[in-house]
């Protein structure tokens, strides 16, 4: 059977090869369904003349009409491209838009982009089909993300072989993700441009190095999607070594790529890190660049990371449309820490709280509930030492101190009964929020829990002093220093001491 739409599509994609046309080749090699009506009849061809299981005949005709495949550049066939094709026009066949048919679908966009993967690494011609590349890894990307939220839609699993039986299996997002990882290799790996850093004269990104962080937010959001966030680390260590700087890049990609590496930063711990690179894509997003739900994805990691480093958000940060209904979810948290109120902070922070399934989705809840304590540690014994710490006379070279007793029976009482404290105390300036709460105590605590805590405090650095265990005293150390306000010398603000931590110099996985 004659096949005259199928022979003019490929003599119009020889032409695109001929003339290095990127733009128009990508046009024509359209991927999603419903196709036009020209590409319904090249289906249809495909079909009555080379149905499945007949590639090798298709493979002959690509290579009759694609000649500048065959002649290559510099010496060096592109063949990988005409397997490419030939596996384009089988998806193009093959291909349902039934709902039923999308784990079909998934495994039909693989193998098109294992094969558009190999045609990318053409050492001089593979730039053509970058962005091609990044078309069909999204449509993957979609589909993998899908399908791992509708497990129904993947009917019967195959068994045997690939570790699927016995053993961790890996998963379809997981393989989806090491699929298009190829692609971001490749491209990061180009060395074909005029110079070593791949950008041009003007600062741009050249050939396959353009498409580095449109590839590696792709893999990134299926990991993180799918909750496999571990795989994520070889990607950013990657950019460290390899990529071109982030801000030759549109801001699109770098908003979305800094809310992927603040996130790997959050969950791993290091939260100065994470706060400043959130907070550059935070810059880009509200200037304008980004949608409000981009936006809001970046604030809420913006405003944990924050927190737990001792700077709260501003009633003008918190009425920004973004923003909507975020002041129940994080105020009470920081009102908690600002007042010392251990009882409330854990209240909020139980998993059954009304806010758990929240900060769960968000994956917050385990940060938040290890680490804000410590700063309510902190506040709760800066407030009983105003209240009942001892000062050294003027002039005299001892230490404020502050008895025991007093700072047990506050513990003891989580922090919102405490006997004998003034709920009017002066505020923690380096903590903002409003008064405290009413909660149940806490029982148990004794002075070996409360020395515990106050030696945590001193080794992190919020507290300066000592415990004088024979005394059963917390002796304050430095007031000389700062003109005798032990308050100021025992208590650093918070931020001071690791705001910073892991957010001076460079951050792994930002390529400045």
């Amino acid at each position: 059977m004659a096949t005259p739409m199928l022979g003019q599509f490929l003599t119009q994609i020889n032409g695109f090869i001929k003339a290095r046309n990127e733009t128009s080749l990508t046009d024509y090699l359209v991927l999603e369904p419903p196709f036009a009506q020209a590409y319904t009849q090249i289906i249809s061809e495909l079909r009555a003349t080379y149905p499945a299981g007949n590639d090798t005949a298709l493979e002959a005709k690509c290579a009759q009409l694609l000649p500048e495949a065959e002649k290559g550049d510099q010496g060096a066939t592109w063949t990988a491209f005409i397997r490419y094709m030939v596996t384009y026009l089988g998806y193009l066949r093959d291909v349902s838009a039934d709902q039923g048919q999308y784990r079909r679908t998934y495994e039909l966009l693989s193998e098109v982009q294992g094969k558009v993967n190999s045609a990318l690494s053409h050492s001089t011609l593979g730039y053509l089909i970058l962005r091609t590349a990044i078309s069909n890894a999204r449509l993957v990307c979609r589909l993998a993300i899908g399908l791992d939220r509708h497990p129904e839609l993947l009917g019967p699993l195959k068994t045997g072989g690939g570790g699927e039986e016995g053993g961790a299996r890996e998963t379809l997002p997981e393989k989806a993700a090491n699929t298009i990882r190829v692609a971001f290799t490749t491209a990061l790996n180009d060395r074909s441009g005029s110079q070593a850093n791949g950008l041009d004269s003007n600062g741009q990104p050249e050939g396959r190095r353009k498409g580095v962080y449109a590839l590696a937010n792709l893999c990134l959001k299926i990991l993180f999607q799918c909750k496999k966030t571990r795989n994520a680390s070889q990607i950013f260590q990657n950019i460290t070594s390899n990529a071109p700087p982030l801000d030759a890049y549109p801001k699109a990609q770098q908003v979305t790529y800094l809310y992927y590496l603040g996130r790997f930063l959050w969950q791993n711990g290091h939260f100065g890190a994470s706060a400043k690179v959130l907070g550059r894509a935070w810059e880009m997003c509200h200037a304008g660049s980004g949608t409000l739900k981009q936006r809001r994805s970046v604030l809420i990691y913006l405003i944990a990371s924050n927190l737990l480093l001792g700077r709260f958000p501003s009633t003008a940060l918190l009425s920004l449309p973004e923003a909507h209904g975020l002041t129940e979810k994080f105020m009470p948290i920081c009102l908690a820490i600002r007042s010392g109120n251990l009882a409330a902070l854990r209240n909020h922070l139980d998993f059954n709280s009304e806010h758990a399934a929240w900060f769960l989705h968000f994956r917050l809840l385990l940060q938040l509930r290890n680490r804000c304590e410590v700063l309510t540690w902190r506040s709760l014994v800066r407030k009983v030492f105003l209240l009942k710490g001892t000062l050294p006379e003027a002039g005299s070279n001892k230490a404020a101190f502050l008895d025991l007793p007093p700072l047990v029976a506050a513990f003891r009482a989580g922090g919102s009964q405490n006997p004998g404290l003034n709920p009017e105390d002066e505020p923690d300036p380096d903590l903002e929020g409003t008064p405290d709460f009413n909660s149940k105590p806490e029982t148990g605590i004794d002075e070996y829990g409360v020395i515990s805590i106050l030696s945590s405090l001193v080794d992190q650095g919020l507290l300066r002093g000592f415990v004088a265990h024979k005394q059963q005293k917390l002796a304050i150390l430095g007031s000389k220093n700062f003109g005798g306000n032990a308050v100021a010398a025992g208590f650093p603000a918070v931020w001071g001491v690791i705001g910073k931590k892991g957010g001076e110099g460079g951050v792994v996985g930002w390529k400045t």
